[in-house]
């Protein structure tokens, strides 16, 4: 069987990754993406989280087919999103939570700002490691989101 570029690669992403592919849906829910009992904001946040994980996986896909295109619409998707308002997390009177957060959001949104720089400029190395920065970001602030709710 003869696979085009395009399905080679797509072919080679879902098996290179396929554990975080098929983890990622099914995690979801069980992500806190912020710290409130507003049901809808939950709700709303879920949204998000869904559309940044739909932006990460187009980023990553443009990536290794090289389609410098699909990586600069994703990123600057990610950037948008991480530009909206900042969730209340809860704690009234907590300022060093929502000031870590924050660091979070606007560290996502400037690295989400040089993937598309780097893909607008077809840099395919800088481009991989601007993401996998990224990538580290929504994993250090999940994790930071997961030991605050925790206290």
């Amino acid at each position: 069987m003869t696979l085009s570029r395009k399905s080679f690669a797509t072919a080679l992403l879902f098996g290179a990754t396929g554990v975080l592919v098929t983890l990622l849906p099914a995690q979801v829910n069980r992500i806190p993406s912020v710290i409130s009992d507003d049901k809808q904001l939950a709700e709303d946040e879920h949204v998000k989280m869904q559309a940044k994980l739909n932006h990460a996986q187009k980023a990553l896909e443009g990536l290794v087919i090289h389609d410098f295109e699909m990586v600069q619409k994703a990123a600057a998707g990610l950037r948008n999103i991480s530009l909206t308002p900042v969730p209340d997390l809860g704690k009234a009177g907590d300022r060093t939570d929502e000031q870590v957060y924050e660091h979070f959001r606007l560290d996502f949104a400037r690295l989400a700002g040089r993937l598309e720089l780097h893909a607008e400029r077809r840099e395919p190395e800088a481009t991989a490691y601007v993401y996998q920065n990224l990538t580290d970001t929504c994993i250090a602030c999940h994790d930071y989101i997961r030991d605050y709710e925790g206290r």
